[in-house]
């Protein structure tokens, strides 16, 4: 899912199972220069992989507003 973009620079949000439940993971990549620049994973446990893409989602969100 494709949540924000900047030239080639895009941000998103996928979950992935962890301890018996979800966490959600952003990851920002500069598809310009092929490269990982950041990935953040949440400290928090979500029940259903759609709690957690919509925390990460909301978090994606707040951190846009920030910049």
């Amino acid at each position: 899912m494709k949540d924000a973009a900047n030239g080639e620079i895009s941000a998103f949000v996928q979950t992935a199972e962890h301890q018996g439940g979800y966490v959600w993971v952003l990851t920002l990549v500069d598809f310009g220069a092929r490269d990982v620049k950041r990935s953040l994973v949440s400290d928090e446990i979500y029940a259903t992989s759609a709690a957690a893409r919509d925390a990460g989602n909301a978090r994606l969100q707040g951190m846009a507003a920030d910049a």
